[in-house]
């Protein structure tokens, strides 16, 4: 087992729900960063609604290029660059008692990124399509890059800063009035992607333009956070230890961690089907960019619905709680695509039934995206101990960003597949391997342990 913390934030943990013997510095401080913390979540997710990547940036690229593998790029870049450097995070800011000067600086140089990509749209006008593509590219891996260091010592701040429930509630908090603010937003790409709105490209560069200005409000949210440092104990045990040397003992000696690895990949491998709904949806229902406004509004009502059941069972009950039920919600989201897919009549004779199939699963797969810090993410920071959080949340990021890679082969298999069968039929092998990877990710999670910290 993973080991565990001890009795004190359990104690902490009371204190917030106002019991005696709170100091009153402290109380005053966990109070600051709970209103800082929420402040950056919910401005940070107001951005992150403007550009969802499946959906905007992916409809951006695909004005510019009909290679699915390059689609899948795009997609996968996000995930990629925000997944896999966090083990190189981690060992950065492994052993440092404050990581605040690693969030300020990673924050402030890659939230600049969207701005740029704005500003090339702004001044090519997209002519060289295939360069604005790996620009794009470029520009997503700047941003999610500098976002993952950032947020490994984000995390482990936050495990610092705030008691288990506190944390839930901030987290829940600020991702719902964040997600509600991106109902806004959903409504603002719908209307400036739309036939009587702004002219391509300038439409996108506006888009991201309003993302940029939300992270710049969450950035500045971020400097406001008291950083608790960590204590002159566990400080002292990290002198003497080697993060590759305890990374690999978490591996061999800790079943629970590679369960949840385990299951974390699984469930990740939906990716290879999500990437491409928005492409099926264009070459099955001929629909166009105003759809994507449409899916966006529809991704975050989910998100809000999420959220808020998510949030509370954080509240109430367990990590593993939100992991099991996220992930058996999760389930239907292939589920629906691959109906679709597989029955070309519902399609032909019932288009509107299926458009409302992929707005279910655009909704379906928010509402288990803002699982994700209560859930997969919140875990390790109920049971890992002190000294190695931020190794554990590194280590277990990373393996996501390994199957964010997964985009490109599905690329390859679609564009493979339509060669020698009908495009439906590779579409329908696509999203049935995502359902079936998803499927087998909830057995996996059925056999975590509830979390002590949590209870």
């Amino acid at each position: 087992m993973i080991e565990t913390q001890p009795a004190p934030l359990q104690t902490a943990e009371a204190d917030d729900r106002g019991q005696p013997g709170r100091p009153p510095a402290v109380a005053m401080n966990s109070r600051r960063n709970l209103i800082a913390f929420s402040t950056d979540i919910l401005s940070f997710m107001t951005g992150m609604s403007f550009i969802p990547a499946t959906i905007v940036l992916v409809g951006l690229a695909s004005h510019m290029t009909q290679d699915k593998a390059l689609l899948g790029v795009v997609a996968m870049m996000v995930s990629v660059a925000w997944f896999l450097p966090q083990i190189v995070a981690a060992r950065i800011v492994h052993g440092k008692r404050r990581q605040k000067i690693y969030l300020v600086g990673a924050a402030l140089f890659g939230r600049q990124a969207y701005l740029v990509m704005a500003i090339w749209l702004l001044a090519t006008q997209a002519r060289a399509p295939l360069l604005t593509v790996w620009i794009l590219i470029a520009c997503i891996a700047v941003f999610h890059s500098c976002d993952s260091l950032a947020g490994v010592a984000w995390f482990d701040m936050l495990s610092r800063a705030l008691s288990p429930r506190m944390r839930a509630r901030s987290v829940a908090a600020g991702t719902l009035i964040g997600l509600v603010a991106g109902i806004g937003s959903g409504l603002i790409v719908e209307r400036v992607l739309s036939p009587a709105g702004l002219p391509y490209p300038t439409n996108y560069a506006v888009i991201l333009i309003c993302a940029w200005v939300c992270f710049m409000i969450s950035f500045i949210a971020i400097l406001f956070i008291r950083e608790t440092p960590m204590s002159e104990v566990e400080h002292s045990r990290l002198a003497e230890s080697h993060f590759f040397k305890d990374l690999l003992y978490a591996v061999r000696a800790d079943a629970t961690f590679r369960r949840l690895m385990l299951a974390r990949v699984l469930t990740g491998m939906e990716v290879i089907a999500t990437v491409f709904y928005v492409t099926f949806v264009r070459e099955q229902l001929h629909l166009g960019d105003a759809a994507l406004g449409v899916f966006t509004i529809a991704s975050v009502i989910g998100g809000i619905v999420g959220i808020t059941f998510f949030g509370w069972l954080g509240d109430r009950h367990s990590t593993r709680s939100v992991i099991w039920l996220s992930v058996a919600l999760q389930v239907l989201s292939p589920l629906l695509a691959l109906t679709i897919a597989a029955l070309p009549a519902i399609v032909r004779t019932l288009p509107d039934l299926a458009l409302d199939g992929f707005i279910a699963a655009f909704a379906i797969d928010n509402a288990v995206g803002q699982a994700g810090m209560l859930g997969f993410q919140g875990y390790p920071l109920d049971v890992a101990p002190e000294r190695h959080r931020a190794m554990y949340i590194g280590v277990l990021n990373s393996v996501g960003g390994v199957v964010a890679l997964t985009p490109v082969l599905g690329g390859f298999l679609l564009d493979s597949l339509t060669a020698t069968a009908s495009s439906t039929t590779a579409y329908s092998v696509v999203f049935g391997i995502a359902l079936l990877c998803v499927a087998a990710g909830l057995l996996v999670s059925f056999g975590l342990p509830r979390p002590v910290r949590s209870g």
